[in-house]
């Protein structure tokens, strides 16, 4: 976990190789100025949930995400397609398996914020499935429901745990 001095001195460091990184990818200066101080705002208010050894991999992802809301800005003002470049969705896919490690990682720390922002339907399910001795057929059992809808049912509660800890990490 960062001090809010170490947030700033991180901000100092990496201003400018961030902003090197949207400039590159957006080929704009306003652009690339408006993504990187979204990212260290973001970053001003997230740093402190982070691990030291995990803050440029980070910082670099979060500013990924800015670069995709500039490409999704000027497609909406232009209503004309925005050609994404190979090397920004090779880049795109690198950190998809970076986001998904960061949510394993930071996973247990943040369960019980995760949890909080379930419904009672889904802390049923949440409880008896994290328990890990339950099959999906006797869960399915002790809610009365198909076996089948309760895959589909851990499927999305899956889905939807990995997106609170994306917005907790990230957004």
């Amino acid at each position: 976990m960062l001090s809010k001095e170490e947030v700033e001195a991180y901000a100092k460091e990496y201003y400018v190789p961030i902003y090197k990184y949207c400039f590159y990818f957006l080929s704009n200066k306003e652009d690339a100025e408006d993504a990187t101080q979204e990212t260290f705002v973001v970053f001003s208010k997230k740093g402190h949930l982070i691990d030291e050894k995990h803050v440029v991999t980070w910082l670099f992802r979060t500013a990924h995400n800015m670069i995709l809301r500039q490409y999704k800005k000027r497609y909406t003002k232009t209503n004309q397609e925005c050609v994404f470049d190979e090397a920004l969705l090779e880049a795109s896919q690198k950190f998809i398996s970076f986001e998904e490690e960061m949510v394993s990682y930071y996973g247990e720390r943040h369960i019980q914020e995760v949890y909080s922002r379930l419904n009672d339907r889904e802390k049923e399910l949440f409880d008896l499935y994290s328990d890990g001795t339950l099959k999906t057929g006797q869960i399915s059992n002790l809610l009365g429901i198909d076996p089948h809808t309760c895959s589909m049912r851990k499927k999305r509660l899956k889905e939807k745990c990995r997106e609170i800890m994306l917005e907790i990490l990230f957004y």
